[in-house]
């Protein structure tokens, strides 16, 4: 089929939506489908064999951060027009849309009478309160509103866990959903050389002693300050951050500084996703500290998927994918997330287990392979609805 794929993110940057999209398109293009990818004009370049990548016209508006902002509603206006007359002039089979891009394309894509498959990788609604955004008013309303509509009038919904599965029946009872978790973004049975290990080791200035590392956006709902307020209760770690922007950066090195661990917490910027096997490697404990969310992390999947103990705010977020078994289930506080890594650190033969569980469970139910077959799966189904109508 020949698919417009709609994803109103700068592409491509190092978080979770654009990795998303990343790994979409180039299994639908794996699988012999015609894509055609429409993202922002920000971004950098990413190897898209077999994808056609297309950008809206770029405003200045600087950087586009995670989550809501005004920049990024700016820039969908642009990108609304381009996308409109690429659903018109272009032939597609199927205009496949990512998250905020499926309200905004569905009144199109049904005058057109292009099938439009709803992409919920997160819900719009959840995203803007839990940023602060709007937590109440008429944008939300609106947000809702329009995220209602485009599921009712989605010819398929592709969601990203159970929780979405669930929303998404309940607000669309009709919708044909396919389930397709995150792949993980490292392959835990191979190990980088030690020598890179090393390497990355003396260029973080990591001794030889725990470590614990998060990766990932710094956005609120993240609860990467909770992470840096543990770190004080945890004196034989050292804590290893991995992503963030500057500001954001700096706002909690100075707040590690007045909690006298600014010599224990590391932040080392955004790095390509090239180098996180050799973070993964040299760490002895991985946190997801998320205060707040619906959808599962993309970074558990490789977080499970790397072998090394996890641990986890006992939140639904977390909680529809993970139990006791597999993580260090804590509550989402500081003192939560320390007891949880000492827990780890002091009993490695039961963090090793739970780790070994874990990474099983991706290599039977979610690895890159098992990612495919899901996606071939829903595709086959949506062929199926385009080619019936």
């Amino acid at each position: 089929m020949k698919i417009l794929f709609l994803a109103p993110q700068p592409f491509f940057e190092v978080r979770g939506t654009p990795l998303a999209v990343l790994h979409m398109v180039r299994t639908l293009a794996a699988l012999g489908h015609q894509v055609d990818l429409l993202t922002f004009a920000q971004g950098e370049p990413a190897p898209l064999s077999g994808v056609r990548h297309l950008r809206s016209l770029r405003l200045p508006v600087g950087r586009v951060k995670a989550g809501p902002s005004l920049a990024k509603m700016l820039l969908d206006l642009p990108f609304l027009a381009e996308a409109a007359w690429r659903m018109a002039t272009g032939g597609y089979d199927v205009v496949h849309a990512v998250e905020e891009a499926a309200h905004l394309a569905a009144p199109f894509t049904r005058l057109l009478g292009v099938p439009l498959v709803a992409d919920v990788d997160s819900s719009i609604p959840d995203q803007l309160r839990y940023s602060g955004f709007a937590r109440r008013g008429p944008l939300l309303w609106l947000a809702k509103a329009l995220e209602t509509h485009a599921l009712r009038r989605s010819a398929a919904v592709v969601t990203v866990c159970a929780s979405l599965t669930d929303a998404v029946r309940a607000r669309a009872p009709q919708a044909r959903v396919f389930q397709v978790e995150d792949p993980p973004l490292v392959d835990g049975h191979a190990a980088p050389p030690p020598e890179a290990v090393a390497a990355l080791r003396g260029e973080l200035g990591l001794p030889a002693l725990p470590v614990v590392l998060y990766s990932g956006n710094f956005e609120p709902y993240q609860g990467v300050d909770l992470l840096v307020d543990a770190a004080p209760r945890v004196p034989e770690a050292r804590f290893l951050f991995m992503g963030g922007e500057p500001a954001e950066i700096d706002a909690l090195k100075a707040r590690t500084a007045s909690q006298g661990t600014a010599t224990r917490c590391i932040f080392s910027g955004k790095r390509s996703p090239s180098e996180l096997p050799v973070f993964l490697a040299l760490t002895d404990v991985l946190v997801s500290p998320r205060r707040q969310g619906q959808n599962t992390p993309f970074k558990v999947f490789t977080y499970l998927a790397s072998g090394k103990p996890l641990v986890a705010t006992r939140i639904p977020t977390h909680t529809q994918l993970l139990d006791d078994s597999l993580a260090f289930l804590v509550e989402p506080t500081p003192d939560g997330l320390a007891g949880g890594i000492r827990q780890a650190l002091a009993d490695p033969t039961e963090a090793r287990a739970r780790a070994a569980r874990g990474r099983a469970l991706m290599d039977r139910e979610y690895s890159p392979a098992r990612y495919a077959e899901k996606v071939a799966r829903a595709y086959d189904a949506i062929a199926a609805l385009v080619h019936g109508r």
